[in-house]
């Protein structure tokens, strides 16, 4: 039996993918999440996405940029839900249902999660690129809260302590050093609650 050279291989897509860098992250994201980043290579998403090993290239010009568009996205993700969460809290709320919704997005993407806040990509990211301004708006969702009520010179550090304390607790349950439901902590602390 003859081959015909111009059929692709069964459940093959080829490059002709559609929005394939769009499904790069989608898989990327997945695997992150299944495995975490470290377990992440081009040759298992080219597999995954069914296109050939060098396609992903054509997008990304090795892993570490195709993490950095993952992280991306997730700092976009994050952002929108703190936004979220402020608005519904109103301005005597606020700080809580960010504080809420932090550890419910952590909770809930904790790879991704690690992948934003605890690998280099950001600190290593360049000034002014997507990767560094998703993350600043992210952190700028807590300093607008903390504007109403925090005199303008302490805002940063108040920011700053905020974030770390709501970072050590996610970090915390990620690790099994914290069993109960992040959400339940919140609402016990003082921190968070309206003066």
């Amino acid at each position: 039996m003859k081959v015909n050279p111009r059929k692709k291989a069964p459940g093959r897509a080829g490059y002709h993918h559609g929005d394939l860098r769009r499904t790069l992250v989608r898989i990327a994201r997945d695997q992150i999440a299944e495995s975490g980043a470290d377990a992440m290579s081009f040759v298992s998403l080219a597999r995954l996405a069914g296109v050939s090993q060098p396609a992903p290239y054509r997008h990304f010009s090795d892993r570490k940029a195709l993490l950095e568009a993952v992280t991306t996205e997730g700092f976009e993700e994050f952002a929108a839900a703190l936004t979220a969460a402020a608005a519904a809290g109103g301005r005597d709320g606020a700080l809580r249902a960010m504080a809420l919704a932090y550890v419910a997005f952590g909770e809930a993407n904790i790879e991704l999660y690690r992948l934003m806040f605890a690998s280099r990509l950001v600190p290593e990211a360049g000034t002014g690129g997507a990767l560094e301004t998703a993350a600043v708006e992210a952190f700028s969702r807590l300093r607008e809260a903390l504007s109403p009520t925090t005199p303008a010179d302490r805002i940063q550090e108040e920011a700053q302590l905020i974030w770390a304390q709501l970072h050590g607790l996610v970090m915390l349950k990620a690790d099994g050093h914290i069993t109960r439901p992040l959400a339940e902590l919140v609402e016990v602390s003082r921190l968070f609650k309206p003066s």
